[in-house]
């Protein structure tokens, strides 16, 4: 080995040393800010949780506190924030079941979900994902947790129906113009000889839903299907709480013979509303029940 591809080997190698303790750097001064906010947070719970009037001795405590703050160690030390931290020890009284993988801006957003089960399962997937806080928000704003539990038993129900269909994948990660995305359910079924793949919404249905849809029918068509096989079907569900609607993305100028065969194989229009309609109707019980 030359002298060039040695020094080029060792440079990498610095250069691999060098980001991954900076990465580490920046983590544990991330989990110092979080372990300060949460200690804050503590002392500020016990003293207002102290007074007898508590709603208005809390208020007039943190606006004192942040008037004192604020003016030396800056915005971070308003109001508002002062009452994240203490909403932050109230949802987590425990320090040792903080995850050094969040940071403060992840944790706030953890804090506004008011479904302890909902939240649990944002932090697992964070922790076990590496998500970002970006991430997280998306994910959040997408109902991934209740597009989930509305997928398990749809899953099962296509399943159920036979008609050739097999499961590829549960949220199916699609690497597309730099973002990541992914698709709620993705099925082969062997007598269609095609990808059909299903996406679910819990709000009225969109514009920009028919096109998130289409763009991935487009990609499954470009890069997943074989030249053998026939083009993508999508399957678009709307489960609002008022309306349950299903759209089918299917291949443009198909012929008769293979229009046909999607109506003997795929589920209905009917059946498909039925099924999201009861899960709806069984989520909502155990949301209930809490």
């Amino acid at each position: 080995m030359n002298i060039q591809a040695q020094t080029t080997n060792l440079t990498n190698d610095i250069k691999n040393l060098i980001t991954t303790a900076q990465e580490k750097a920046i983590r544990a001064v991330d989990y110092q800010r979080v372990l300060l906010y949460w200690n804050i947070g503590k002392r500020i719970f016990e003293e207002v949780q102290g007074g007898e009037a508590r709603a208005e001795y809390g208020k007039s405590i943190i606006k004192n506190l942040s008037n004192e703050l604020e003016p030396v160690y800056g915005s971070g030390y308003g109001v508002r924030q002062l009452e994240l931290m203490r909403q932050f020890y109230r949802i987590f009284p425990i320090a040792n079941t903080l995850y050094s993988q969040l940071n403060w801006s992840q944790y706030k957003l953890l804090i506004r979900l008011e479904d302890d089960l909902k939240r649990e399962f944002y932090i697992a997937e964070s922790v076990k994902n590496l998500w970002s806080k970006r991430d997280l928000e998306r994910q959040i704003n997408s109902s991934l947790y209740e597009r989930l539990l509305l997928s398990s038993h749809l899953q099962e129900f296509i399943l159920e129906l036979g008609n050739g269909f097999s499961l590829v994948s549960r949220q199916k990660r699609l690497h597309i113009d730099g973002d990541d995305f992914f698709v709620d359910l993705v099925f082969y079924n062997r007598l269609l000889q095609c990808f059909v793949i299903f996406e679910i919404k819990t709000h009225k249905l969109t514009h920009q839903d028919i096109g998130q849809l289409q763009m991935y029918v487009n990609y499954f068509d470009r890069v997943e299907k074989q030249d053998f096989e026939n083009p993508t079907i999508g399957v678009l569900l709307c489960a609002d709480k008022n309306d349950a609607v299903v759209k089918y993305t299917l291949p443009q100028n198909n012929q008769t013979i293979l229009a046909s065969k999607y109506q003997l194989y795929l589920p209905s229009e009917e059946e498909l509303v039925k099924e999201l309609c009861k899960e709806l109707q069984e989520i909502e019980i155990v949301g209930g029940e809490k």
